[in-house]
């Protein structure tokens, strides 16, 4: 990979690459702008993040042109030591087609997760949850009806309907992970 004066920088600190980003995107993964946009625009400095590459102030966008040339491994090592940065240790994402090139660098498939607020259910919190929060567990015979009703009255929402897609062939979204203590 030539040098060619290229950084990642978070796409917040530059919106006039937003919509090249939507467009190379949804040419490979078509999506509506709309919820495509929702997505990017969620960017900031403490969660999510989207990160992009750019040379000499221009966007450098993995399109299939850019592909092969070592950029996307340089993107995850640049978003993987971030992450590491920000205190996480298990990297996890979801892709529909490109497994193989995750496998490469270290990713092994894992359960799905939701970025919509899964996690324990309110009904049934974790042991840690339950100590921090003082939400009752089965255990606790103190459990009142004003409590119970708190904890099965929260509801985690509902993902966002997906796209229909003209392709006939719709390809699974698929998990993989990645320890970050290496």
């Amino acid at each position: 990979m030539e040098n060619h004066n290229i950084m990642i920088v978070a796409l917040h600190d530059k919106p006039d690459s937003i919509e090249d980003c939507i467009k190379l995107l949804n040419d490979e993964w078509p999506r509506s702008k709309t919820a495509r946009l929702r997505s990017i625009e969620s960017s900031n400095p403490n969660l999510p993040i989207s990160l992009i590459m750019v040379s000499n102030t221009t966007t450098v966008l993995i399109n299939p042109a850019n592909r092969g040339k070592g950029f996307g491994k340089l993107l995850m090592e640049e978003c993987e030591k971030l992450a590491v940065k920000l205190g996480c240790s298990t990297a996890v994402l979801s892709t529909h087609d490109k497994q193989q090139f995750y496998q490469k660098l270290g990713y092994e498939f894992c359960q799905p997760v939701s970025q919509y607020g899964g996690g324990p259910s309110p009904s049934k919190p974790s042991l840690s949850q339950a100590k921090e929060h003082k939400i009752p567990t089965k255990s606790d015979k103190s459990i009142c009806h004003e409590e119970k009703e708190i904890r099965t009255s929260v509801t985690v929402p509902q993902p966002p309907p997906l796209p229909k897609s003209n392709n006939a062939f719709c390809i699974a979204k698929v998990y993989m992970k990645k320890s970050l203590n290496q």
